[in-house]
């Protein structure tokens, strides 16, 4: 909605001072032409909204002028207050603040948006973590913490159990050296039960860090610039996509019955390229998997639901891997079935 947009408009300018009407046009999805015309509104309205000419010109509003928009809506407070980042926030120490924050905010609010933020909290629970274990540590976050904050150089000492936990995105020559070795910390990623720290080495190369793989950190005194146009966000999907998507080495076709097709999609580092649905109930599938072993130990799994039909050599391995099973079982019946005949038999008389 228009009206909705406005706030939008005002809340951007109060927050980042000066915008271009195309970079406000990007934010909220619509045309510059549209940015143009809610800016004459709020004009016309009385909100003190100005264009400055130049190379770096661009809207913002009168340097003095705030605005009190804390009449949340109902959806909005639900929004707000579903608790998705309280072990994060804990992490960071700011598990107190967060909650303090939240019942201020909250007291801010009309009562009919305070029943739906406590309806939504007593019925939505999101839950990041697995279900494999525990967290893993965060002690030195409070340090990387401040380097992020003061952009102050770090020097840490860093190693991992093996190459892969080491560089999550990608190869990471500083792994495993048992050296220090000074970065620019640039970030801070949480990902389920781990941290990861995205930082800036001395020959500018980006390089990504599991937290709980650090062994020593500690400031030093020599700030750093951060890169210009640095966005954290879509350096950490970007090196994400590079790194599985440099795992993935083995392409395959399949023959998947239309009930089972579904469960494709559950294998793990795995991508369908291609699908298409056939008149005898069967889909015709191109996937990639991260290697022949993975894609045969899930596959298995499907039994008759599914044939390979690319490559031979996972068709082989897929037939072999069904024979020793089925040749595993058959001995274990017989043995079982040996077993129970000589546990009946009755005793022999002297």
């Amino acid at each position: 909605m228009r009206a909705d947009r406005l706030v939008e408009i005002v809340l951007l300018l109060q927050a980042h001072g000066r915008l271009t009407a195309a970079e406000m046009a990007r934010r909220l999805e619509v045309s510059a032409r549209t940015i143009q015309r809610d800016l004459d509104a709020l004009s016309s309205a009385g909100v003190p909204v100005y264009a400055d000419r130049g190379h770096a010109g661009g809207w913002s509003l009168a340097a003095d002028y705030r605005t009190r928009l804390n009449g949340l809506t109902p959806a909005e407070a639900a929004s707000l207050f579903v608790s998705t980042t309280e072990h994060i926030l804990t992490d960071l120490g700011f598990g107190t603040a967060a909650r303090s924050a939240a019942a201020k905010l909250l007291s801010t609010v009309p009562a009919s948006a305070r029943r739906a933020a406590d309806f939504a909290r007593e019925r939505i629970l999101v839950d990041h973590a697995d279900w494999t274990g525990g967290r893993e540590s965060g002690t030195w976050l409070p340090v990387l913490q401040q380097g992020l904050w003061d952009e102050l150089l770090v020097r840490m000492v860093y190693g991992a159990a093996d190459h892969r936990d080491a560089a999550e995105h990608g190869t990471d020559q500083d792994a495993g050296s048992g050296t220090g070795f000074v970065v620019a910390p640039l970030g801070l990623v949480a990902k389920k039960r781990a941290w990861y720290l995205v930082a800036q080495r001395d020959d500018g190369a980006l390089r990504t860090y599991r937290v709980s793989r650090i062994r020593h950190v500690e400031l030093t005194d020599e700030r750093f610039q951060r890169p210009p146009g640095f966005d954290l966000a879509e350096h950490w999907t970007q090196t994400n996509e590079q790194y599985f998507a440099g795992l993935r080495d083995t392409p395959v076709r399949l023959r998947v019955r239309d009930a089972a097709g579904h469960r494709l999609r559950w294998a793990p580092n795995a991508v369908i390229d291609e699908a298409t649905q056939r008149d005898d109930g069967w889909w015709e599938v191109a996937m990639t998997f991260e290697k022949r072993y993975e894609a045969r130990v899930y596959l298995l799994g499907l039994a008759g639901d599914v044939v390979v039909l690319d490559p031979p050599e996972l068709r082989a391995d897929m037939l072999h891997a069904a024979r020793a099973f089925v040749d595993a079982h058959d001995h274990a019946t017989s043995s079982a079935s040996t077993s129970s005949r000589r546990d009946s038999a009755p005793p022999l008389s002297p």
